[in-house]
């Protein structure tokens, strides 16, 4: 007669296997952030989806980097100009008011590493349990770190940040965002990206960036958007068999962040310094 596996493997496999589990299970994992290996990826359609589509969030970070450097290059040739130095280029824009230019960089590269993680995790074979069960934190701890750095600059663009706050020295405030991203990611997502709404809205109502009306069409989209990403994010693990949940995800989140961009910082993008 064959073998019985030993009861305590058999216990294990629901706790390894996500799609053991009942939709239930696997929501309150992501809610106690414990993501584990995830049910993306069932086959080669899928990952080949999923690791193309991680590529709108490098497109993403490019384009905040881009709004960095073209800020930092404003802002220099601002300071030109007010000095009477005669170094400037007549497309100075005065209509924008300041932006905190190492801010967007910072989201920029979170941008960027977000899209990274995410491939990576794609890429990881099924198999491999452990391994994918860490490049998912990792992937979850990409998404948090990035939230949080939205949450800052998108903040700061549009007033939304308290004047007077406590300093602390950057090593400090870095060390603890890193940590607290990848003990809570799920829920220190939820929080920052509920305080990146706020600052979308009131960067379409405020009228303080270029583009009106379409700053306002913009943020009519970035609320269609990240309602069809929230929808995917739950609908996956509530229908794990059903194709591409995944993958909408990440086109449906990457297109809530770049309209979103454009709420915080305006529709138009000065030429980046050559």
């Amino acid at each position: 007669a064959p073998r019985r596996a030993p009861a305590a493997f058999a216990d294990d496999a629901p706790r390894t296997d996500p799609r053991a589990k009942t939709a239930k299970a696997r929501l309150r994992d992501l809610a106690t952030s414990e993501p584990g290996m995830g049910v993306a990826d069932r086959n080669a359609l899928e990952r080949c989806a999923n690791v193309l589509t991680s590529a709108p969030f490098f497109l993403c970070g490019r384009d905040v980097l881009r709004r960095a450097a073209a800020e930092k290059q404003r802002r220099i040739e601002l300071d030109w100009r007010d000095r009477g130095l005669g170094l400037h280029t007549t497309r100075v824009h005065d209509s924008l008011p300041p932006m905190n230019h190492e801010k967007m960089r910072r989201l920029g590269w979170a941008l960027v590493g977000v899209g990274v993680a995410a491939a990576a995790y794609h890429l990881a074979p099924r198999s491999k349990r452990a391994l994918r069960t860490t490049l998912r934190r990792v992937d979850y701890t990409a998404i948090a770190v990035a939230s949080m750095a939205a949450s800052d600059a998108y903040g700061d663009a549009v007033g939304a940040l308290p004047t007077h706050r406590v300093r602390l020295p950057r090593v400090v405030t870095e060390n603890v965002t890193i940590a607290t991203a990848a003990k809570f990611p799920l829920l220190v997502s939820a929080a920052h990206c509920a305080l990146s709404e706020a600052a979308f809205y009131r960067g379409a109502r405020s009228g303080r960036r270029a583009g009106g009306v379409q700053v306002e069409r913009a943020w009519r989209e970035h609320v269609a958007y990240a309602a069809a990403a929230g929808f995917f994010f739950v609908a996956e693990e509530v229908w794990p068999d059903f194709p591409l949940l995944h993958a909408a995800w990440h086109v449906t989140g990457a297109a809530a962040m770049r309209t979103g961009t454009t709420c915080a910082f305006g529709e138009h993008v000065p030429a980046s310094p050559g």
